[in-house]
């Protein structure tokens, strides 16, 4: 896959989860807002029912005082009336209609067994129904007066004076039914002449800053000479109202958090992978040259050897066989180190642990490349300063391990190597040093060196010699040996290696 392709790719999800944390977002933002709407319509019905509780509480206390104290007053008919107002000449008929009606005459001719007639009085004969209906009336019309007076006179009292219930309990029965059971704070408060003064209710009501409060007006009517209120609010409304959001909005985090997840783990597989097949591809062409240099140098000396027109005195040959032999040496060890790194990650490394002293191991690898560095006029300096130097360990693999560090020491050192070695001691371990005076390593390559067919780039891919697989060898070792190793490197300044090993205590 292309530089280019990855690119276009990355974009892509990025931009879909972008988008997709966009459109949570706004889903949150208005499943919120509902959810507010609906307490406050929950809470404002909830207020308006304790509004009208009392007011019927008002209501009900003045039937209850006016059939204890009132008197109804005794009308008496000395004559017969209809009613006062009447229309005589409406239908008798139609005035009977709601109920039971009788005809009443002044007198009456009525003829004696003598056949004489004989004038009587009659009595009085009233019409009930229609009397008991103006009754009811008139009644009406004078407890209606009585309401409206008993109303003018409560509405001037004091609205502490005219609350006859337990506030708090009907708030709380009425938020309950309504499925709201946060803890609430109330009060009452009535405004006169432009001032706000609170006049019942809890005695800490005081509402921070941003909290929303509710109210309601009580004892509304036209006649109220004061703005009376009912207010509350909830001191967790907020906490509320979040914790009602995360019943789905901590899942919907949680899966975005997955998507988001997966989708830097496959863009970092597919970097990583880009990444590993660009090294193997510069791994396949140093080795490429690496094995083809020793070939070349082999087939040309063999060549020399055939050739019947070169004089093949003993030095000539001598010569020739000694390039042969180098070339073949070098050859083994670049296929040799392949090799181990094959068995490394079959995970079928064996090593033969044995005590070892750590200062001899390092003493014999310094005498022996001290040539190279003598012959590219560097110097090598060792010391050994550590009292305790013995370990468990591989012999062979220690002594390759020292070797690979003296060598890339060597191989990015300028023109002249200055390599420094030395041992110590440090609480339980014994520590092997390896300096140089090089080129450095930049803080973007440090901590990739130790990767497989990982090569500091230097300009061309082949002008260091080597497989990218010395410190990947380098550090699986150290780890085989319970130890640790460290690096620090200023480009450059040059580069310093420092490996730990477990001590062996001497008793």
């Amino acid at each position: 896959m292309s530089k280019k392709m990855i690119n276009i790719l990355a974009t892509v999800m990025a931009i879909a989860v972008a988008a997709m944390v966009w459109v949570q977002l706004i889903t949150i933002n208005k499943t919120a807002k509902l959810q507010e709407k609906d307490f406050n319509f929950i809470v404002n019905r909830a207020l308006s029912d304790v509004s009208d509780m009392l007011d019927f509480q008002e209501i009900k206390l003045f039937y209850e005082l006016d059939a204890k104290y009132y008197i109804p007053e005794v009308i008496s008919s000395g004559g017969l009336s209809l009613y006062p107002n009447s229309d005589p000449s409406e239908s008798l008929k139609k005035l009977g209609r709601s109920g039971e009606l009788s005809v009443s005459y002044n007198s009456s001719a009525v003829r004696n067994s003598n056949g004489s007639f004989e004038i009587r009085k009659s009595q009085n004969i009233i019409i009930p129904s229609m009397q008991s209906s103006y009754n009811r009336r008139r009644e009406k019309q004078s407890q209606d007066l009585r309401f409206q007076s008993y109303m003018l006179e409560r509405s001037e009292m004091k609205v502490q004076n005219r609350i006859e219930m337990d506030i708090r309990q009907s708030l709380d029965i009425e938020l309950k039914e309504k499925d709201i059971f946060l803890p609430f704070k109330y009060c009452v408060k009535t405004s006169f002449k432009g001032k706000t003064e609170k006049v019942a209710g809890d005695p800490d009501y005081s509402p921070l800053k941003g909290t929303r409060e509710y109210k309601t007006p009580l004892f509304y009517d036209q006649t109220s000479p004061r703005p009376d209120f009912l207010f509350v609010y909830f001191p967790d409304q907020h906490a509320q109202q979040i914790k009602a959001i995360s019943n789905f909005v901590l899942p919907s985090l949680l899966l975005t958090l997955i998507i988001i997840g997966i989708f830097v783990f496959t863009l970092q597989i597919i970097l990583r992978q880009k990444k590993l097949s660009q090294i193997k591809n510069d791994f396949i062409n140093n080795m490429t040259h690496e094995l083809k240099t020793p070939i070349s140098t082999i087939s040309l000396a063999s060549q020399m050897l055939k050739d019947n027109s070169l004089v093949h005195s003993p030095s000539t040959i001598d010569h020739i066989s000694g390039v042969i032999f180098d070339e073949s040496k070098r050859l083994s060890s670049q296929v040799e180190k392949v090799l181990q790194m094959a068995v490394f990650n079959e995970g079928k490394l064996k090593l033969k642990f044995t005590e070892i002293d750590l200062n001899q191991i390092v003493s014999q690898a310094a005498s022996n490349f001290e040539i190279r560095v003598t012959i590219a006029n560097g110097t090598l300096e060792s010391s050994l300063l550590a009292e305790n130097s013995l370990i468990r360990g591989d012999e062979v693999h220690i002594t390759n391990l020292i070797f690979n560090l003296l060598d890339n020491a060597e191989k990015y050192s300028k023109d002249i190597p200055r390599i420094e070695i030395l041992t110590e001691n440090k609480s339980n371990w014994v520590i092997v040093q390896i300096k140089d005076y090089g080129i450095g390593i930049s803080k973007e390559n440090l901590n990739q060196i130790f990767e497989r067919f990982y090569r500091i780039p230097t300009g061309n891919v082949h002008n260091v010699k080597g497989f990218g697989l010395g410190l990947s060898y380098v550090k699986r070792i150290v780890e085989e040996h319970h130890g640790k190793i460290k690096v620090e490197s200023t480009v450059g300044k040059g580069t310093k290696f420092r490996i730990y090993f477990p001590i062996i205590k001497i008793e």
